[in-house]
């Protein structure tokens, strides 16, 4: 049960860091040349999205790379 609740803190502390890193790198696009004039919140909004998604997807490699590592104790 304890292996459980730590697995679920270094999840969530995996996606927030890779959230947080994504939208770091989001901010260095210039997403606001393929939105139209005057809808700059509804680009920032994209952008929070795009990270969000990114920042998922990246995460979710590291926890199951982390998971599949663990487990090829068992193969040996």
């Amino acid at each position: 049960m304890v292996q459980l609740g730590i697995h679920a803190v270094i999840s969530i502390m995996v996606y927030l860091i890779t959230i947080g890193l994504s939208f770091q790198a989001m901010k260095a696009l210039r997403i606001e040349k393929f939105v139209r004039k005057g809808h700059t919140f509804e680009a920032q909004i994209l952008i929070l999205f795009i990270a969000i998604g990114l920042g998922f997807l990246v995460g979710q490699f590291i926890i199951t790379l982390i998971d599949t590592s663990l487990q090829l104790s068992n193969f040996f």
